[in-house]
């Protein structure tokens, strides 16, 4: 119940002579798989007891959205008040073998796991054996004594509760980081409810995890230094001392583009291109294939480009332009997958209608109006909810006109959807009324 049969599938990069462009995957029995769904059960009620709120990874209710949201808020307003950011994206290379099994073990205790739970989690860690098959072809079995159980439904909220302890043991009560102002309540847009002394509460913002993925951000580069040597002192294995960390100007944070000038740009041109490559990949198989009705069509269309052209699109701050750019990028794949030839003279209101399927402008502001309301929703202590509507402690507001925020982007959908200047606020409470 505890071995494991590992498997390797090729990871569509680099030179196939190299096992580190293999992902090994295990095959496990499915009565043990079922056993660990039991255990799974009670698992994340001690995980919730030491997970940072920064941590979005195997959550409910969490997904990327919410740290690509936080982190392109934090940037807008780092710039707004004129203050320097500096981040350190971490990424661990197999990260759950990173893992010490004796050390987990020594954890789960002192978290106040059940003996016997603790029992069951070790039964499907110690004396483990695995045996690697290839090309119809098995090795000899070996012992696998690091890491929690890959393949296993416990393995990721193992992992969670260990990097959870290392980034307690490693920042403690370090007060490096972002510290911001908060008032959650009132006009998003009225900056003088800052100024009230007993509804403005004080945070601290250090790092924004999503399972293995962190990014790590101060205002003063000495003091990332800081956070990073800390980081590397609490797990040796973790080596990042004898290279030196690249200074790059863009980054894919959970797959989304994240820039220093907050430029959307190069995040549109990559959104493009990757649903331009699914666009080509399904043209057999479902465009021209005369046995699908064009409602069939337009559902995969909604599933497979929409949903990679705007990946993240909840969290943008867009110009008219580009918004003008990816509603030309939209019409141009239903006119190719309806047929519409530019001879045709085809209105584009018309394709809209044929294909059954709203315009850009409206499927963005759409998405933004949803998030904002979710984020709006959120308990208090929440970072999205918290940066959103937060300030930073220190820094200055330009006295000219400031750069356009995300906050301007929504009270634009909001107008455009012609709905009543109600303030952000009152609107959420009459929706919380009535989900009530």
């Amino acid at each position: 119940m505890r071995d494991a049969k590992i498997i390797t599938l090729y990871k569509n990069k680099g030179e196939r002579s190299d096992c580190n462009n293999y992902r090994g995957t295990s095959l496990l029995s499915t009565v043990g798989k079922v056993f660990a769904r039991v255990i799974l059960i009670r698992l994340p009620k001690l995980a919730d007891r030491v997970y940072p709120e920064s941590q979005c990874g195997f959550r409910s209710k969490r997904s990327t959205i919410d740290m690509i949201f936080s982190l392109r808020q934090l940037q807008e307003k780092c710039r707004e008040q004129q203050m320097p950011l500096y981040i350190s994206f971490i990424d661990l290379t197999k990260a759950f073998d990173l893992v010490s099994r004796d050390g987990l073990f020594k954890i789960l205790p002192k978290i106040e796991c059940p003996p016997k739970l603790l029992s069951l989690v070790t039964s499907f860690h110690v004396d483990m054996k695995g045996t690697v098959q290839f090309n119809s072809s098995s090795s000899e079995p070996f012992s696998i004594n690091s890491g929690v159980k890959q393949g296993c439904v416990l393995a990721p909220t193992l992992f969670g509760i260990f990097f959870a302890m290392l980034l307690k043991h490693a920042f403690g009560a370090s007060t490096e980081g972002i510290h911001l102002r908060i008032r959650s309540d009132g006009n998003l847009f009225n900056l003088s409810r800052f100024k009230a002394k007993t509804k403005v509460r004080d945070r601290l913002i250090r790092d924004m995890l999503f399972a293995d993925d962190a990014a790590v951000f101060t205002h003063i580069e000495e003091e990332l230094q800081t956070l990073m040597n800390r980081f590397t002192m609490a797990s040796p294995a973790i080596a990042i001392d004898d290279y030196q960390l690249d200074v790059v100007h863009q980054f894919t944070y959970l797959g989304s583009t994240i820039t220093d000038n907050l430029s959307l740009d190069v995040e549109l041109d990559k959104r493009i291109g990757k649903a331009t490559s699914t666009l080509a990949r399904l043209s057999k198989r479902v465009w021209t294939n005369p046995t699908l009705k064009t409602s069939t069509k337009m559902a995969v269309y909604n599933a497979c480009i929409i949903s990679t052209l705007l990946y993240g699109s909840e969290s943008w701050t867009t110009y008219s332009r580009q918004e003008r750019r990816l509603h030309a990028f939209h019409l141009r794949c239903l006119r190719r997958i309806l047929g519409i030839l530019w001879k045709d003279k085809v209105p584009n209101t018309e394709v809209l209608s044929r294909a059954n399927l709203p315009s850009m402008f409206t499927m963005l502001r759409q998405r933004r109006l949803r998030w904002l309301g979710h984020v709006r929703r959120m308990v208090d202590g929440r970072i999205p909810k918290d940066i959103l509507y937060g300030e930073l402690r220190s820094g200055k507001r330009s006295t000219v006109r400031p750069q356009l925020r995300f906050k301007d982007v929504v009270y634009l959908d909001r107008s455009n959807q012609g709905k009543k200047s109600l303030c952000i606020q009152q609107k959420t409470n009459a929706h919380n009324e009535s989900r009530a």
